[in-house]
């Protein structure tokens, strides 16, 4: 199979010839690369363009297309400008400070092809924490084992709304561009957007192939924790905290699945934005703004335990 990486890159100067290092560095390298310069300020896409010069051998076989944006528009915007111009049977978008281990693509097209695999979920290695995700001991009766370090989700709906499951953080899938056609990234200022947009990939996949999404661990992915990124990210006011699109787009929603994703994300959001706001005065107006997530909080509890 044909492998498209998507890159969006804002103001990742310090990080992104690694990052670059890491993909000519795969045992099957992709067939194209696409780089959305979302108009960065330091000089991130110049280090793109040397690099790319630098080893010119290594990117012989690859496409590379980059796109410069006139004017900054997030990173939902920028992944929806690439994909449009992946033409791959595969589609991943790789963070530009992240990086990939050196046989991640290829065992990749192995898995996808031997097991018809459509949809995979690649394990998270943050670093330097050395934190992993997700936690296989609170997982492992949902998954079949397929090779080493690879499981079947038997229940995929059931395993991603799991509080112990990240999907679409450090941009850790790898799915067949079929299914990526005719849904987009949310484009507005948001916080999850990856979540809120593999989660609607994933309902489109098991309208047909439920048996077609898959887990890879061993470490194959590193999400580097970038101080000041958006997930590390300090408030003054409870108003500056983008609202998650997931919960504007699952809002009203009969599905149980919905309803539980909806749990997932308000909880790990309203932990994210307290802990995040520096005085106890916006600790305290966002909460009572947002008290009807609170609320909800239990209704969600209680919805997953009586149909655990």
């Amino acid at each position: 199979m044909n492998f498209s990486i998507v890159m969006p890159l804002y103001n990742k100067a310090p990080y992104v010839e690694e990052t670059l290092l890491s993909l000519i560095n795969q045992t099957k390298l992709p067939s194209e690369l696409i780089i959305v310069d979302d108009k960065s300020t330091d000089e991130s896409l110049q280090i793109v363009r040397d690099f790319l010069e630098e080893n010119a051998p290594q990117f012989k076989d690859i496409r590379v297309e980059i796109i410069e944006l006139e004017e900054n528009r997030g990173v939902g915007f920028a992944r929806n400008v690439g994909f449009k111009k992946t033409t791959g049977d595969v589609v991943s978008y790789l963070d530009a400070d992240d990086l990939y281990a050196s046989d991640l693509i290829s065992t990749t097209d192995i898995l996808m092809t031997s097991h018809d695999v459509d949809f995979l979920v690649v394990g998270l290695h943050f670093f330097p924490s050395n934190g992993l995700s997700p936690n296989l001991e609170k997982l492992n009766q949902k998954l079949t084992p397929l090779v080493h370090d690879a499981y079947r989700m038997e229940e995929p709906l059931k395993v991603v709304t799991s509080m112990h499951f990240l999907m679409g953080v450090g941009s850790n899938l790898f799915v067949k561009r079929k299914w990526m056609e005719s849904i987009t990234f949310y484009e507005k200022r948001n916080f999850y957007e990856g979540i809120d947009y593999w989660f609607r990939v994933l309902k489109e996949v098991m309208k047909t192939n439920s048996k077609s999404v898959a887990l890879l661990m061993g470490n194959r992915l590193k999400v580097r924790e970038v101080p000041g990124s958006a997930s590390r990210k300090k408030f003054k006011r409870w108003d500056e905290i983008h609202y998650p699109p997931l919960l504007i787009t699952c809002k009203g929603s009969k599905d149980y699945y919905d309803k539980l994703m909806m749990g997932v994300v308000g909880k790990r959001w309203l932990r994210y934005s307290v802990k995040n706001l520096n005085s106890t005065k916006q600790k305290l107006i966002f909460i009572f703004k947002y008290k009807h997530l609170y609320r909800n909080q239990l209704y969600y509890y209680c919805l997953r335990k009586l149909n655990k």
